[in-house]
């Protein structure tokens, strides 16, 4: 039976901890989502054992598959709403070419690297190719904000990578429902994926994200302008606006994780726009209580007895596809985004692509529908070995960039 107290003490333990040392972590390169996910391994049942998944009382597929979903909820409602006012309009070609082309080309790579190299049927490979295709926001969101970031990362280079980890997180839906549905409706896939899937679930999400989101923009405005709201935290929008979107778009039947980001991008261009200062700060306090929980759990569940049994290549085979994808749609595209970003910063978007919340999500979605449980096996490996590798570098990687600062000063100036 599960005890409620024990639960409280261990998670928000964890998050006061993470609280405390949050400087020397970011600086130490060890992010919120590495030591959330190898403190769910410690208090597992292959660790100490205070711990087990199955205590919640709920079937394990569908607890992690909503505490996905609601988890991408509250982060895509961040990450939306910090992109500055103008910014999709003044980025149009960054977001045409990375979704439109991008995430096509990432999934052609990751499948082919996964049919080639892991074993697994084609069907198979191209649904784990789907659901490593979109970059996680959740896992994103340390690499690009709090003070670190900030100091050595490009605001044009942050603001895109969160842009695309948002929108691409919504549309990976298609992506995923398509090889589901040719393992589960071979004769009639084609004809659902683009009636019910494409046209009422993508489609209708994006008009209703986009309507909603207009709607409590302008909400929003009239109330405050008129001394009908007192002054209120950006927090006491942000969650609240996501979960509302999330529900209200999943019982409309559409693509709720799509209706979010869309809502809360148009909320963000009609609201003023938020002080940095107090930005920051709700970024800071999502992260660290809304976002780092599913993390712990991930670590609760990890079948280790299921990895032990595929041997050391997968997890080599795995990781090889995730960064791989990246790093080759990136360079493949850089004709067309040469006067985005220059080198050095192109390199560092081919590199931070981390998978984690989202693929979690589609794998517990996928399994659902197809029954195939080593899609969960795979996918967990893969969010494992990308949360290490990632959130590892993340430090180094962006010292570096930093260091090409008069490099990129001289190709402003030759742009220019």
């Amino acid at each position: 039976m599960l005890e409620i107290n024990l639960v409280l003490a261990l998670f928000a333990g964890l998050i006061l901890g993470l609280s405390a040392f949050s400087s020397l972590l970011q600086q130490a390169s060890l992010p919120g989502p590495v030591l959330a996910l190898a403190f769910g391994v410690l208090i597992g049942p292959h660790a100490l054992g205070l711990l087990r998944v199955e205590d919640f009382g709920v079937p394990t597929g569908t607890l992690l598959e909503q505490a996905a979903r609601i988890t991408l909820g509250v982060g895509l409602a961040g990450v939306a709403m910090r992109l500055p006012h103008g910014y999709w309009r003044a980025n149009a070609r960054w977001i045409v070419v990375i979704i439109g082309v991008g995430m096509a080309l990432m999934l052609v790579v990751a499948t082919g690297v996964l049919w080639g190299l892991l074993g697994v049927p084609f069907l198979l490979a191209l649904l784990l190719g789907a659901i490593i295709t979109p970059t996680d926001p959740v896992v994103t969101t340390p690499v690009v904000t709090g003070s670190l970031a900030e100091q050595r990362i490009p605001e044009r280079v942050r603001h895109n990578l969160s842009a695309e980890s948002g929108i691409n997180d919504g549309l990976g839906y298609l992506f995923v429902m398509l090889p589901v549905l040719l393992l589960t409706k071979p004769g009639e896939a084609w004809q659902e994926l683009l009636t019910k899937v494409l046209l009422w679930e993508v489609l209708g999400a994006g008009l209703f994200g986009a309507v909603v989101g207009y709607l409590l923009g302008k909400l929003f405005v009239v109330v405050r302008s008129r001394g009908f709201m007192e002054e209120s935290s950006y927090l006491g929008f942000l969650v609240p606006f996501g979960l509302f979107v999330l529900g209200a778009g999943k019982l409309l039947g559409t693509d709720a994780v799509l209706a979010v980001f869309v809502a809360a991008a148009v909320f963000g261009q009609v609201i003023p726009q938020w002080e940095e200062e107090q930005e920051d700060k709700v970024d800071d306090v999502v992260n660290r209580f809304f976002l780092l929980p599913i993390f712990v759990l991930i670590g609760l569940v990890l079948p280790w007895s299921a990895w032990a049994q595929l041997g050391w290549g997968p997890p080599v085979v795995l990781l090889a596809a995730v960064l791989v994808r990246r790093l080759v749609t990136l360079w493949a595209l850089r004709p067309l985004l040469k006067g985005v970003h220059d080198r050095p910063e192109t390199f560092f978007l081919s590199w931070f692509g981390p998978i984690g919340v989202s693929a979690l999500f589609y794998a517990t979605l996928a399994e659902r529908h197809t029954g195939h449980h080593e899609v969960f096996v795979y996918t967990t490996m893969a969010i494992t070995a990308s949360v290490l590798v990632h959130g590892l570098s993340t430090a180094p990687v962006s010292a570096w960039l930093a260091r090409q600062e008069p490099q990129r000063k001289q190709y402003e100036e030759t742009a220019a």
